[in-house]
């Protein structure tokens, strides 16, 4: 399971475990600077998508949720010819969620951390029921 925007990206495995999701990008040239580091944007999509995974396994079906806050913190170049993103859910209420994770990249090293606040609503917050259909 990915998002549309996962799909885009190139995002090749997904993977719900207990309170986390992992996801894997196989990096191409247009994820990737003149240097061969991978951008600072395909990074932090990496990342917000996989601790929002992370939080939407709490989740019940009928909740939904959007990224409040998204702080990363880049600790070297990403680089390599397949990077992973792993999100956990580190709290839980009502109405909030917390999360954090790391990417790790081509040499199996942690590149970037990353930790979030994700607001929970208990339907859709404009009202709309909830629907299985992809989106368009």
């Amino acid at each position: 399971m990915t998002t549309p925007f996962g799909e885009w990206l190139g995002v090749e495995k997904a993977v719900f475990e207990d309170s986390s999701f992992t996801l894997s990008l196989p990096v191409h040239p247009q994820h990737c600077n003149r240097r061969g580091v991978v951008h600072g944007g395909v990074v932090s999509s990496l990342l917000d998508m996989a601790l929002g995974g992370a939080v939407i396994n709490s989740m019940n079906p009928q909740e939904w949720c959007g990224t409040v806050s998204l702080s990363v913190q880049f600790i070297r170049p990403t680089r390599g010819q397949k990077i992973t993103c792993r999100g956990h859910l580190t709290g839980r209420g009502r109405q909030i969620a917390f999360a954090s994770g790391e990417v790790i990249d081509g040499e199996g090293r942690i590149s970037a951390t990353a930790s979030g606040v994700w607001h929970i609503w208990p339907g859709h917050p404009d009202g709309l029921p909830p629907t299985t259909d992809p989106p368009k």
